[in-house]
């Protein structure tokens, strides 16, 4: 509107302008020049008409930047609303993350166990003593008929990328070779320890630390018996296991010994050894094969690493060994002095070993033949060697999956260092040979029936061994039938 106003009064004011100069002239203009007034004026409609355009076109752009000025305004206060309860929330957040940062470390750490429940039947021969008129001679023993348990609880953790622990807690109080508790005492409280210990750190790839009280840190074949399960040495060791080649180097204390008087026992016993293996395909399945040597220190004429004064089947010889243990009232007092029988070692023991296990598969079954040969390379041992050879097949482990094995085993008095050796087979004893039958079934997952019997005999070579007392030998058989839990 107002451009249209405009554009009048300036037609007007060129209209009032021609009429002026025309009186000027006195009425002279000519048709030419009002010709170009009316261009003029309309060139001058066109340029006003087109500012208006623009004028719209403008108030238009203005009005949707104000919008648009708006719209930035409402979300800014929206963020900022926002901002505050993120804040709030982050607040609360790390408030809570505060309050359970145990929970990461808690996920690190994996609990295990099994529990063991045993029947169990021994049937042996034993020794009569002699009288005045009648020889030692061999005899029936008494049956003995035991239920036991065991009970095993363990934590593995995860302390960082390279480095785990191991924890484990079992049943057993003192006997390095058994964690079992008899029943029918009265229903006394049962011991429970730590069977286990350890640090394992994985310095390089394939090659493992290990520290503490651990379980064997060797290869060992098939059902072999030359060592005892639940024995776990307490030291360290080196382990690897890289393509082809496997190992270890190890070094374990039997007894820690100290006496202020520098002429007392301060020999500490230890083990060190150290195996050496190869395993690769062959026929379908795995082979190994292993040389392992160990050295039994401090060991030889010694009494102090024998578990309950026992050489387990080792030759022993005894020494009286006389102690003070007190002194009397009296005046003057007079010494106490106590005298004992004790069993000394006769020999050293430096064990060669080697090993073999064949994998394959028959029937769909795993089956698995293996053998081991030892021998004490300790200068003086006559009775030296023990063997092993078995064969097992299947695996009870999945639902409805099962198991057998057979094996036989014989051991020299002095072909193996007597505690470490197992604690079922002839009596946890060397100088034994037999044979071993054992099957299992398992009818659903974590969870089997064992049944294992040892058909032994004692005192093999029939020599004129002190714990026999005769030179004769033994039968020893035992049946154990186990329902086994895992968890």
């Amino acid at each position: 509107m107002k451009s249209t106003v405009l554009a009048t009064a300036v037609a007007a004011a060129l209209t009032l302008s021609a009429a002026d100069a025309s009186a000027q002239t006195k009425g002279a203009a000519t048709k030419a020049e009002v010709q170009s007034i009316q261009s003029q004026m309309q060139a001058l409609a066109e340029r006003l008409s087109r500012l208006e355009a623009t004028n719209a076109e403008l108030k238009t752009q203005n009005s949707e930047l104000q919008a648009l000025a708006d719209r930035r305004e409402a979300e800014m206060d929206y963020l900022k609303s926002q901002t505050k309860e993120l804040r709030e929330e982050g607040a609360v957040a790390s408030n809570e993350i505060a309050k359970v940062k145990g929970a990461d470390w808690a996920a690190k750490i994996k609990g295990r166990g099994d529990i063991r429940y045993r029947s169990e039947n021994i049937w042996t021969e034993r020794v009569v003593a002699a009288t005045p008129t009648v020889p030692a001679f061999v005899d029936d023993a008494a049956d003995r008929y035991r239920h036991r348990i065991r009970a095993r609880l363990g934590f593995d953790a995860k302390i960082t990328d390279h480095v785990n622990g191991t924890l484990l807690f079992a049943t057993g109080a003192d006997d390095p070779r058994s964690s079992n508790q008899t029943l029918g005492t009265q229903s006394t409280r049962k011991s429970i320890g730590v069977d286990m210990a350890y640090i394992d750190w994985n310095a390089y790839s394939g090659v493992n630390v290990v520290l503490g009280k651990q379980p064997w840190p060797f290869w060992r074949p098939g059902n072999s018996l030359f060592y005892d399960g639940d024995y776990n040495p307490e030291g360290g060791a080196v382990k690897f296991d890289r393509g082809m080649l496997f190992g270890s180097a190890y070094g374990w204390w039997l007894s820690e010994q100290y006496n202020s008087n520098p002429v007392g026992e301060n020999s500490d016993g230890n083990v060190v050894g150290a195996q050496l293996g190869l395993k690769f395909a062959l026929f379908g399945g795995e082979t190994r094969v292993a040389a392992h040597y160990y050295d039994c220190g401090a060991c030889q004429d010694q009494t102090s690493i024998l578990f309950g004064n026992t050489g387990n089947g080792n030759t022993t010889y005894p020494v009286r060994v006389t102690t003070t243990v007190g002194a009397t009232n009296t005046t003057p007092a007079v010494s106490v002095v106590s005298t004992t029988n004790a069993n000394y070692l006769r020999y050293d023991y430096e064990i060669l070993e080697l090993s073999g296990e064949m994998g394959l598969t028959v029937f769909n079954q795993p089956l698995s033949l293996w053998a081991n040969y030892a021998e004490n390379m300790a200068s003086g041992v006559d009775e030296s060697t023990a063997y092993a050879i078995g064969a097992s097949l299947g695996r009870a482990s999945n639902p409805k999956t099962w198991s057998a094995a057979l094996w036989y085993q014989e051991l020299d008095a002095d072909s193996l260092f007597g505690q470490f050796v197992d604690s079922d087979f002839g009596d946890g004893r060397t100088d034994t040979k037999g044979f071993v039958i054992r099957g299992a079934y398992a009818p659903v997952r974590n969870f089997n029936i064992q049944a294992t019997y040892f058909l032994n005999t004692l005192n093999k070579n029939e020599t004129s061994d002190p714990y026999f007392a005769v030179n004769d030998s033994l039968d020893y058989d035992r049946l154990q039938i186990d329902l086994n839990y895992k968890f």
